[in-house]
């Protein structure tokens, strides 16, 4: 999978603060055992060079990653239904058909660009922009995320919420592309 930059993990660390304060998101990376000690960590800045730090960039398999993950998949996962989360998988399957293990087939750039567009945005109508971007990007191969990374950002509006958003949660942790 792609590494995260370090600007890209604190921008991820900024949507997961849903314009609270650092320190709830601080405290709630604590309770799932990321950080043995909250000092210091009082800006998304410290909070996101810590956990960039600690977890190699999101690439170790450490209780910080892990915490992140878990919050990030939460905040997702929160937003989707299963009818969009159907859709998200028919569209991770499109995008796959465009790679051979982890590189994009040969002549297949401009397909797996309009696979990745369509599947951005529909994610960025349920979570927003940044958001899709930056959850894309974390499950995508390095090869797709130079695309991914060369490509415009979706500012599309987001969908009312459906009525069944309240009772349908997708988990939307197992798509690599």
């Amino acid at each position: 999978m792609a590494n995260l930059t370090m600007e890209e993990l604190e921008q991820s660390l900024t949507v997961l603060a849903d314009g609270g304060q650092p320190e709830k998101l601080r405290d709630r990376l604590c309770s799932l055992n990321a950080f043995h000690s909250r000092r210091g960590l009082n800006s998304i800045e410290n909070i996101s060079s810590r956990l960039y730090q600690l977890s190699s960039g999101l690439r170790r398999e450490v209780p910080a990653t892990h915490a992140f993950q878990a919050l990030w998949a939460e905040h997702i996962g929160k937003r989707l239904n299963e009818t969009v989360g159907e859709k998200l998988d028919a569209l991770a399957e499109k995008i796959n058909e465009n790679l051979d293990s982890s590189q994009i087939k040969d002549g297949a750039a401009d397909s797996l660009k309009a696979a990745l567009s369509e599947y951005e945005e529909l994610l960025a109508r349920r979570v927003g922009g940044v958001a899709a971007r930056l959850d894309t990007l974390q499950k995508a191969f390095p090869s797709v995320a130079e695309v991914l990374r060369a490509a415009p950002l979706h500012d599309v509006p987001l969908d009312p919420p459906d009525e069944d958003d309240e009772h349908a949660h997708h988990d939307h942790d197992g798509h690599d592309h």
